[in-house]
């Protein structure tokens, strides 16, 4: 057995590309920084003025609660508000009930941390679990770090009014220099999506090389959608906008997204010399996108009467390009997208299924229960830890198992390394703070000097990518637990000491918990997830193309679409994850196969959305034959892939080239038999596409995933 290979980031000059890479200004992010850093320097006032409790939960729910645009952060903020008013209750009515009950508060540690992790994971409104379960978790330990009964009588009305304080500033500054509400944030997107179209179908009119948004379609094509849908259902609560043009911007977000996944599947076609009618297709297209984008910035409708008349003929460049027809499509259907009154069918979603607060499983899937238990243990043995040494400058051992008890092993051990990075360096800014800075300060003007330079760098780096967010959290953190230590000069280092300690125990007790008991590896989870995405595409390639109306279908593929992408997401948060786990040449395989999935969905949504233009009856009945064969062989392939990666009963694949030698044989006996040559140039368009799909499925087979 060989060896797992070092985690690539940890040489030196990996590490100094990836900082860099990291730490380089994105449109936005110093502005975010600012506002952040302005809201703390605005609550250090009454916090120092007033010497008000909990200043550290002040600050740091304003890096939890922040986002792109105010619609969010006012929704999040009323959340949290709730959250905690409800948490600071439970924590009163114990402390007046049983405070006085050592033996059942002790027991109480791992049932309120038990409770809190659970409800994380089962609540979908945001960050009310986590608002609801601090109070009660924190106001378990408080007791064993201080001392004064008249200070915990208190302890739930200091809190509260901390969180309130910090939220409602936070707020405040949003609205007064955040001029992005959520009706900008879906604007802005919907129009870098077209955006990105054009200027692909303009390179590819020109037929220029250079491929420069590749990337960035790729992404469109399975980000964005689903988060656009939500933010639209959201939103649409807070902003009369949006709430009364909701049908128009849902049949706006399906008609880009279905714009944006077959110009991907276009893309990913090789360049070949245009012809001119083709050219001009193309343009057309283009300037479509265009004017939809101006108009959308404008919040008008396009006017689409100045594009030159759609060619319509069934010349054989239609033939060549069938994913180009899609898109023509929805030219077609977008000025039905501004009358919500009469929008037609196919641009409408399917009545949501009754969701609520709590996810569907709640009750019924072990992996939450398991999740919360083992965070809860971890937590309450670095509890008795603490206690029994008599050592309270450790009570963060017990935070660090609570933050860093995420889903997978890699994801964990992820987070506990931000967490660790970031006390380091928040820890030493706040020594150097101590030793050299606020010793020689006597106001609070030259207070805010240090405090605003490290809460922006804080900030900056909290509204990174993903990847570092969390570092800048605890960057804030750690120098807010040295620069708020007391209301005067304070020079005390202990604080940082005892900080490390912490977070090094709770990583040790934690690492050992989760990698013992009911563990979860990200390369597993990933895998599993695969498989789920495979079912889906299997789904998709069996729905019925034989109806004489499509809309139904077209309903019924957007559903599936939509869960893809989800699932998607999650790969790629898991594979962030999976980086600190063994397993590289795993990891590579199915980073691999994950590529080659993407494709294949681009290519059957392609043959899905070029269905409706085909007319069932007109098709001869061997060639109707022929095509569902191959679909249904195609999804038995897809089938068989699946359990073999999730582990299941592996069959023997399906023969998918056997099933596409006899429909090229089929349609080239029978072709001739079609009089319109606009139905003969789609069904060898639609002939293209299973072309195209079948390598896919070919190489997924050969890369062995399971």
């Amino acid at each position: 057995m060989t060896a797992n290979p070092p985690i690539p980031w940890l040489s030196p000059s990996r590490f100094w590309e990836l900082f860099w890479r990291e730490m380089a200004p994105t449109p936005g992010r110093w502005e975010a920084a600012l506002r952040i850093t302005l809201s703390c320097l605005i609550c250090t006032v009454p916090v120092m003025a007033f010497h008000l409790q909990q200043p550290l939960i002040v600050m740091i729910l304003m890096f939890v609660i922040s986002k792109e645009d105010t619609t969010a952060t006012l929704l999040g903020t009323v959340i949290g508000i709730i959250g905690f008013t409800i948490g600071c209750a439970g924590l009163l009515a114990f402390y007046l009930c049983a405070i006085d009950l050592e033996w059942l508060r002790v027991l109480a540690v791992p049932a309120f941390i038990t409770l809190g992790l659970f409800l994380n994971r089962i609540l979908t409104l945001g960050p009310l679990g986590t608002a609801i379960s601090l109070p009660l978790a924190m106001g378990m330990i408080t007791p064993d770090t201080v001392s004064s009964p008249e200070y915990l009588n208190r302890y739930p009305f200091y809190f509260w009014w901390a969180g309130v304080l910090g939220l409602s500033v936070n707020l405040a500054v949003q609205y007064l220099l955040n001029p992005k509400t959520s009706h900008w944030v879906l604007v802005h997107g919907m129009a870098a999506r077209l955006h990105a179209v054009e200027g692909m179908l303009r390179r590819r009119a020109m037929e220029e090389t250079k491929q420069t948004s590749k990337s960035s379609i790729s992404s469109f094509a399975f980000t964005g959608a689903a988060e656009q849908l939500r933010l639209l259902k959201l939103a649409g609560i807070v902003e009369p906008l949006l709430k009364q043009r909701r049908l128009q911007f849902t049949a706006q977000i399906i008609l880009i997204d279905r714009l944006v996944t077959a110009g991907a599947a276009l893309e990913n076609r090789p360049a070949a010399s245009a012809s001119d009618s083709e050219k001009r297709r193309l343009l057309r297209v283009a300037d479509a996108c265009a004017l939809w984008r101006s108009a959308m910035q404008e919040n008008r409708a396009p006017n689409l009467s100045t594009l030159p008349p759609e060619d319509r003929s069934g010349g054989p460049d239609r033939e060549a390009l069938p994913v180009l027809a899609e898109i023509e499509r929805v030219v077609q259907l977008l000025p039905q997208a501004y009358h919500a009154d009469k929008l037609p069918e196919e641009l409408e979603l399917p009545p949501a299924q009754k969701g609520g607060a709590i996810a569907p499983d709640a009750f019924t899937n072990p992996e939450y229960i398991h999740f919360a238990v083992k965070g809860a243990l971890a937590a309450f043995i670095c509890y008795l830890i603490f206690t029994m040494f008599a050592y309270q400058g450790i009570y963060t051992s017990v935070i660090t198992c609570v933050v860093c008890s995420l889903s997978t092993i890699g994801a964990s051990v992820q987070k506990g390394i931000m967490r660790l990075a970031g006390a380091v360096v928040g820890g030493l800014l706040g020594v150097f703070a101590l030793m050299y800075i606020f010793p020689n300060v006597d106001s609070l003007g030259g207070f805010w000097f240090p405090f605003a330079a490290v809460t922006a760098l804080a900030a900056y780096v909290h509204f990174g990518s993903p990847s570092i967010s969390y570092c800048g959290f605890q960057i804030g953190l750690a120098f807010f637990k040295c620069a708020l230590q007391s209301y005067g000069t304070y020079t005390e280092l202990r604080v940082v000491r005892d900080r490390f300690v912490g977070i090094a125990l709770g990583l040790i007790v934690f690492g050992i918990i989760n990698s013992q008991l009911w563990p979860v590896s990200a390369l597993e989870t990933i895998r599993a997830k695969l498989a789920d995405i495979l079912h889906l595409l299997a789904h998709l390639a069996r729905l019925p193309d034989d109806q004489a109306n499509p809309a139904p279908r077209l309903v019924e593929a957007y559903t599936l679409r939509l869960q893809a992408y989800k699932d998607f997401a999650v790969v790629v948060e898991l594979q962030e994850s999976s980086k600190f786990e063994p397993g590289a040449e795993v990891r590579n395989r199915l980073e691999a196969g994950s590529e080659k999935i993407k494709e294949l969905l681009l290519q059957i949504l392609a043959v899905i959305q070029h269905r409706p233009d085909l007319r069932p009856d007109a098709i001869p009945e061997p060639l109707r034959e022929a095509s569902m064969h191959f679909r249904t062989t195609l999804a038995d392939m897809l089938d068989n892939l699946s359990d073999r990666l999730a582990g299941r009963a592996e069959r023997p694949l399906a023969d998918v080239q056997g099933a596409l030698a006899g429909l090229e044989e089929t349609v080239a006996t029978q072709i001739d038999g079609v009089r319109d040559t606009a139905l003969a140039a789609q069904i060898r368009g639609r002939l293209a596409l299973y072309q195209e799909a079948t390598p896919l499925v070919v190489e997924l087979a050969r890369l062995q995933l399971g």
